[in-house]
């Protein structure tokens, strides 16, 4: 049966009329996901709360969310993904991968674990155990070591002849314990979040929708089939069924609320902006000029790290994804100074008669460099893939080049971060380059 999810929309940063439970609210205050002032509410992380079986989702700052719900599921759905491949690649905190689900075997993510089992279920579905028999009432293949051990032969003609051989075949358990309860948890992970994935229980042909045993009894089961297989997706989905089984037998997990949020979500766009711009730092970082102290000291020295550098042709970008909502802030001095000294000791290094990589290739290359292009990365609700909305400067300077800004529809550049748009935003930025540098 399809559940009919009841959830609202939030976006963050944003002052809403605070009409939520207190306990709710305490919950979210001891987390850092919200601020609450007087009868006011403000969300300062982004992505999902379940609570009491029903969902709050956040959005990003300077997003658009859709009224029409069936357009509104698909980004939820994208948000969602976003924040579940964000968790797979960045280096969390033991905090923030709490926010996001939880560690596996924590058994308090119902909702990452769902998911887990969903997108393992729909690529491959369910779990098969195998029969093995032997009989001479079967078609199969003819086990002749058991036929001439238990069958007597006839002799005809100087030939020995099996009236009745036995074969073997192998089929499929369709009672295997381990078969039903994987059903019945993928069925409830259906029923609950199913919308949320494009997927429902009622499309998916399961014919188990209620456990056949107790909680204790069947983590007991799926504790003797873990420790007796050796096939790896078996160990992983059991760990999942264990996870999904014990966070129902958690005791008041209608009072608990379920989170996969971050309140950094500056690092998921940095994260974003960096795959779509096909980020070359790590091969390019060797260009970077270190600081040089002169000073009796054993500290390490941090170097300089710019969010995303790129060489297009004979330019090189590069790029700061600022998590920004441009009509309430904008980056301030230390932002703006630092992307500048970028761009002015890099193609100084660059230049310079001393400068040398061990890669000549990589070192003609850069050594071909004739500009480079400073440019600030805003996220926006604007229709517009990519947008050029402005530039930024120190008054009186004649030394430094602007830094150009734009924005980026962020539902979009979301969609092709985890591989359902497809855009190519590095050849849109250097098309508009090319257009303002003519200007």
């Amino acid at each position: 049966m399809k559940q009919v999810p009841n959830y609202t929309t939030k976006i963050e940063y944003i002052e809403y009329i605070n009409d939520y439970p207190q306990e709710f609210t305490d919950q979210l205050i001891n987390k850092g996901i919200c601020r609450v002032s007087e009868n006011k509410i403000k969300f300062i992380a982004t992505g999902v709360l379940i609570y009491k079986n029903s969902l709050v989702i956040i959005f990003p700052k300077a997003y658009k969310v859709p009224t029409e719900d069936e357009l509104l599921k698909e980004h939820i759905q994208i948000l969602f993904n976003v924040l579940l491949r964000y968790r797979r690649e960045a280096k969390l905190t033991p905090e923030e991968m709490n926010l996001l689900g939880g560690e596996n075997g924590q058994f308090n993510g119902n909702l990452f674990t769902s998911y887990s089992l969903i997108q393992d279920f729909t690529q491959n579905g369910l779990l098969m155990k195998e029969i093995k028999i032997k009989d001479s009432t079967i078609s199969g293949h003819i086990d002749w070591s058991a036929t001439i051990s238990k069958k007597q032969p006839m002799i005809s003609i100087g030939s020995v002849i099996y009236t009745d051989p036995i074969s073997r075949k192998t089929i499929i358990d369709r009672q295997h314990q381990l078969l039903i309860i994987h059903k019945y948890c993928v069925y409830k992970s259906l029923e609950k979040y199913g919308w949320l994935f494009g997927v429902t229980s009622d499309n998916a042909n399961l014919d188990v929708t209620e456990l056949n045993c107790d909680i204790n009894y069947a983590i007991s089961f799926l504790t003797k089939e873990l420790n007796s297989t050796f096939i790896e997706r078996e160990i992983n989905i059991i760990k999942m069924i264990m996870n999904f089984l014990l966070g129902i037998e958690q005791k008041d997990r209608e009072e608990q609320i379920e989170t996969l949020v971050t309140p950094y979500f500056q690092n998921v766009w940095e994260q974003v902006c960096s795959t779509i711009f096909n980020n070359q730092y790590k091969v390019l970082k060797k260009i970077i000029p270190k600081l040089k102290w002169e000073i009796d000291s054993p500290a390490i020295v941090q170097p300089q790290r710019p969010d995303i550098i790129m060489l297009r042709r004979r330019t090189m970008y590069i790029l700061d994804a600022k998590y920004y909502n441009t009509y309430v802030n904008l980056p301030g001095w230390h932002d703006v100074v630092k992307q500048l000294f970028y761009a002015f000791t890099i193609f100084n290094n660059i230049n310079s008669k001393d400068f040398r990589l061990h890669d000549k290739k990589l070192e003609k290359k850069v050594k071909e460099i004739i500009k480079v292009e400073n440019v600030f990365l805003f996220p926006s609700e604007e229709e517009e893939p990519i947008k050029y909305v402005g530039k930024v400067n120190i008054e009186r300077n004649q030394d430094f080049d602007d830094i150009r800004a734009y924005k980026l529809n962020t539902f979009f550049v979301m969609k092709c971060y985890i591989g359902k748009g497809n855009y190519d935003y590095i050849n849109s930025l250097e098309e508009i380059t090319a257009c303002l540098n003519k200007e």
